[in-house]
């Protein structure tokens, strides 16, 4: 087996967790979007199954991986995969879900969402970079650019939803919390 296709096949079960234990589920969840938020729900999870599956194509036909890379690759991959789970463990035990109309259980402010407004947005973006980091293609840089806009307006829309829920709390929190990058935006 090649090292390509290995990193393929650690790069897609990675994600199981992302899917076993989401904070809403999506069939219940769906009549409480309306119109362009309907819209961003559907495709970012298109945006995201497209990258991985360029992602695990493109490194299983790459000829030569510096280690350096690899290795860069596989820790920013880590990091999103444990930045992921400490975020939504800080959301709600992960058994159970919540439905977007429900406001969260208390604001956090501490932890994965003393980093970013959105971690799991975040460790999103940062699983959706480690195969760009190895492979080093332009094709996967364009489609991690779509995900990456993609999850930067489903942040926006969701904060809309998240401003109406909790008001004056919420405007404070955003003050001091960037909300997708870290110290950036």
């Amino acid at each position: 087996m090649s090292l390509g296709l290995l990193l393929g096949i650690v790069f897609t079960l990675g994600w199981i967790p992302v899917f076993m234990y989401r904070t809403e589920e999506l069939s219940e969840a769906l009549p409480s979007y309306q119109g362009t938020e309907r819209l961003w729900m559907f495709a970012t999870p298109a945006c995201l199954a497209i990258h991985c599956t360029v992602a695990g194509v493109t490194l299983s036909f790459v000829d030569a991986m510096p280690l350096w890379s690899t290795a860069l690759g596989l820790a920013v991959y880590g990091t999103a995969v444990v930045f992921w789970l400490w975020g939504r463990v800080l959301i709600s035990p992960l058994h159970m879900r919540r439905l977007p109309d429900e406001p969260p259980l208390q604001l956090r402010r501490d932890g994965a969402f003393g980093v970013v407004r959105h971690p799991l947005y975040f460790s999103y973006v940062l699983a959706c970079a480690a195969p760009v980091i190895i492979a080093r293609s332009s094709v996967l840089l364009v489609t991690f650019g779509v995900c990456a806009l993609v999850l930067a307006v489903r942040a926006v829309l969701e904060e809309r939803r998240l401003h109406a829920q909790l008001g004056a709390q919420y405007e404070e929190y955003c003050r001091s919390v960037k909300r997708l990058v870290p110290f950036v935006w």
